[in-house]
């Protein structure tokens, strides 16, 4: 017997279904309940099925920040390292099997959707912007846990000190790697200042239209072949 009830031990809502269906993923009860017409049932287990996988998502966004941070005793330059070795070969394919800017941008989006953030998405004549308030990682790290942080600016932390060590990934994933192999960033990263501030993504239409600024703050210049700047779109 399923059953979805307030715990008092536990001081929540948490299923407490005879032994032998507690196994049972709630995602096949919300199945389950569909397909029999129950709605209300399948909304209720739905949300319960969210709070379940966003419940174990945070959990270990919290544990890599630990892990971070303790590598960052071994010298700060070491994350960098860690991270260049773990996202490059993602990035190479990435570029590979994402041909366009929109194709960039759907499926960054998709990650924020996963991570289970509050985000938007406008459309601006030189590019699209995501507004994320908080994400659904290091945006939501930053505003409720005090994790570790840069003690010195680098260009892997678009020149700043005082970066979330979670959010490092975010320049050299998205801005360093692609910089250095094709050229221009997959998307900008405007992390706040503040953990309150929202995060923002830029998906640039056109080479031409971002700024120098956003290359120069990585330690990095744009690097074109074959096409002129002028002419090139994402």
């Amino acid at each position: 017997m399923k059953k979805l009830e307030q715990s008092k031990a536990l001081g929540r809502i948490i299923r407490q279904d005879d032994t032998e269906d507690l196994a049972t993923p709630t995602w096949t009860l919300v199945r389950e309940a569909i397909r029999a017409g129950k709605t209300q049932e399948a909304l209720t287990f739905l949300d319960y099925a969210y709070g379940e996988a966003k419940m174990m998502h945070d959990s270990m966004c919290s544990f890599v920040d630990d892990a971070l941070a303790h590598i960052a005793g071994l010298g700060e330059e070491e994350i960098y390292k860690l991270l260049r070795k773990r996202y490059e070969p993602f990035i190479r394919r990435w570029l590979s099997d994402t041909p366009g800017v929109k194709e960039s941008l759907e499926r960054g989006v998709e990650f924020q959707r996963g991570h289970g953030g509050n985000s938007s998405v406008t459309e601006e004549p030189d590019k699209y912007v995501v507004r994320c308030d908080p994400c659904g990682s290091g945006g939501q790290l930053r505003r409720t846990k005090d994790g570790g942080k840069t003690r010195k600016a680098y260009p892997w932390t678009w020149g700043k000190s005082g970066v979330p060590y979670y959010c490092i990934h975010c320049c050299v994933m998205w801005e360093i790697l692609p910089t250095e192999i094709r050229g221009y960033p997959i998307r900008i990263n405007l992390i706040g200042d503040k953990p309150s501030d929202p995060c923002i993504h830029f998906y640039y239409k056109k080479l031409e239209s971002i700024p120098e600024e956003y290359f120069k703050r990585i330690g990095q210049s744009a690097k074109f072949s074959n096409t002129s700047k002028s002419k090139k779109n994402l």
